[in-house]
């Protein structure tokens, strides 16, 4: 019986062979960019190029005068937004013009072009593939914006991350609501909101990456926030030690109010903050308040903060803004201020020195 060339090379039957390498041909050029994202990848770096370039001199200069002579030639993101833009407009039929789309939301939202990216995101690219990392950026968006277009997303979008991460941003949306709201009954639609919008981020979406990140590991964390940092919970307890290995634990100063600061010396926020809480800490000796840092630094850039900003309260050390007390609070910027009552009650979080002092009617 013959049997052709192909077939006794391969030792497969000869249609096997060839839809095999039909199929292979079709994957390499599905994987190859097409003539949106080859342009809108280029722009880009070119602009991104431009930047490191200026970094490094203000890097190697050798002198303060010189340092803000390249500082002020930092190179700006509107020409690469409006090249970005018109490819995006050129080329939106075509898959990689999703590029595009998530780099305006992410890289450029204080433009125009920003903008409009941000509509195209819950309109012609709603159902791409490629935007989750601008859609998780949504989260941080007013209320008002970023809800209708990660509905839209969601309803339209078959793409696994793409739909985690609406699904994580609409979750967060509605646990700042219920954070924020005084109205009771708007709070629990707010927190029931949250909470089904995060459990099914980590029970269907278990296996996603955004940036390198399990996205159902975050939905985790702020169910856990939900349920146990949330105003009016009892505030975990903390129990680590200090910069010089000693024990604190939160539970010790029970029958007192406390305030807890989360910080950092790498953060820029932090720095303004530090001579006014030092300060409060002197005002209120004695009057039934603690102020309690958890530090984020790495220990020997802790002891530096320390001195440089004369820090007059006792801190965990936490080494990193992943460390085990700051994981647990879930923080999402810095500095964060909590205050709980001498039972040990959360009676404000994620607020600021102003509004506890209003709430302990010490003044300023």
């Amino acid at each position: 019986m013959h049997t052709p060339l192909l077939s006794k090379l391969s030792g497969r039957p000869l249609w096997v062979v060839i839809f095999g390498s039909f199929f292979m041909h079709m994957t390499v050029l599905a994987n190859e960019p097409d003539a949106a994202a080859v342009g809108i990848r280029a722009a880009i770096a070119e602009y991104e190029d431009a930047v490191r370039a200026n970094t490094m001199k203000i890097i190697e200069a050798k002198t303060e005068e010189e340092k803000n002579k390249y500082r002020a030639t930092v190179p700006s993101a509107e020409p690469c937004a409006k090249k970005v833009l018109s490819l995006v407009q050129k080329h939106a039929d075509l898959a990689g013009s999703a590029e595009g789309v998530a780099w305006l939301v992410r890289s450029a939202s204080a433009l125009p072009e920003g903008q409009i990216g941000l509509q195209m995101l819950g309109t012609s690219h709603a159902s791409a593939a490629g935007i989750a990392t601008a859609v998780k950026t949504l989260e941080f968006y007013p209320y008002e914006v970023g809800v209708p277009i990660l509905e839209a997303v969601r309803k339209q979008n078959q793409n696994l991350p793409e739909r985690a991460a609406a699904t994580y941003a609409l979750g967060m949306q509605h646990l700042r609501r219920f954070e924020m709201t005084t109205d009771e009954k708007m709070a629990s639609a707010e927190r029931e909101k949250a909470l089904q919008m995060l459990q099914e981020v980590t029970s269907k979406y278990e296996k996603v990456t955004i940036e390198g990140f399990p996205i159902a590991d975050q939905a985790g964390r702020t169910l856990f926030e939900l349920a146990n940092l949330s105003v009016g919970s009892e505030c975990p307890e903390i129990d680590g030690k200090d910069i010089e290995g000693e024990t604190i634990k939160l539970s010790t100063f029970r029958g007192q109010h406390v305030m807890l600061m989360f910080w950092g010396g790498w953060c820029h926020a932090c720095h303004d903050a530090l001579p006014q809480v030092n300060q409060f800490v002197t005002q209120m000796s004695g009057k039934g308040l603690v102020v309690l840092g958890i530090n984020t630094d790495v220990p020997e850039e802790a002891k530096k903060a320390f001195e440089t900003y004369q820090v007059n309260f006792r801190n965990w050390s936490d080494g990193t803004t992943s460390g085990p007390i700051t994981s647990m609070f879930n923080l999402r910027s810095f500095p964060t201020f909590y205050l709980i009552d001498p039972q040990g009650k959360i009676v404000l979080k994620n607020t600021n020195l102003e509004a506890i002092r209003a709430k302990l009617g010490a003044g300023s």
